[in-house]
């Protein structure tokens, strides 16, 4: 009985211990969203934001699709691929529908594709902590034309975000600092809004400050302007 076991096991065993001669992956994309100056746009890191899209279209023309995060300014990098074709589209983002585009992956490649964010929010003078330790800031934004067949959507809110982490965004402020988000409207664009937080600001403590401003489309994620750096003495 014990010879009849070994000899239906034996067999399984040798299958079992095929070697994998599959290479790992190892091409890399990378690149950035940049805006029609040039300039990589302004956005949050993580999976909370704005996604590169990826179908690899070697095998199949109905892949499933990963997703790339990316990171604040606007750029990307993996640098664990499978080298092939792929399909590759920003969604999800605070931009214009993007045209996708057709990327052969081998080793290093890099590609950037242009969108057109739906607001520019712009620094207006520094950040400021007044006599009472709050941090108040000025800022303006002005929304971009819609391409052409495309709705263009209404300004929805803003909010003023600080953290003590350089990562801050909407998924990342401390809600203590700040107030409800504000209704913004259209006829606010170009003008100067200043915001300020709703406590003190602590002593000794470096804090990363930006403001974003959203539309009222299907995503509401939020086009922001740079980060900047205060220091409270």
């Amino acid at each position: 009985m014990k010879s009849l076991l070994y000899i239906l096991i034996f067999p399984l065993l040798l299958c079992s211990c095929k070697i994998d001669d599959v290479d790992a992956p190892d091409s890399t994309l990378e690149g950035r969203l940049v805006d029609a100056a040039g300039n990589g746009i302004q956005i949050e890191q993580g999976a909370s934001s704005a996604r590169l899209k990826m179908e690899e279209l070697s095998w199949s023309n109905t892949p499933l699709p990963l997703f790339l995060n990316l990171k604040q300014d606007g750029s990307f990098i993996n640098n664990k691929l499978f080298l092939g074709n792929y399909r590759v589209t920003p969604v999800e983002g605070p931009f214009y529908p993007v045209t996708e585009k057709t990327v052969d992956i081998k080793g290093s490649t890099k590609v950037d594709f242009t969108v057109i964010p739906y607001l520019n929010v712009d620094w207006i003078g520094e950040p400021v902590v007044n006599a009472d330790k709050k941090l108040a800031v000025t800022f303006k934004f002005n929304s971009n034309p819609a391409p052409e067949g495309v709705m263009k959507p209404n300004p929805l809110d803003y909010q003023l975000f600080i953290s003590t982490n350089q990562y801050v965004g909407n998924n990342n402020w401390d809600n203590t600092a700040v107030g409800a988000v504000v209704p913004v409207t259209v006829d606010k664009e170009g003008q100067n809004i200043t915001i300020s937080s709703s406590v003190p600001m602590k002593y000794s403590t470096t804090y990363f400050v930006r403001v974003g401003v959203r539309v009222n489309d299907t995503y509401k994620k939020y086009n922001y302007t740079t980060i900047k750096t205060v220091q409270v003495p």
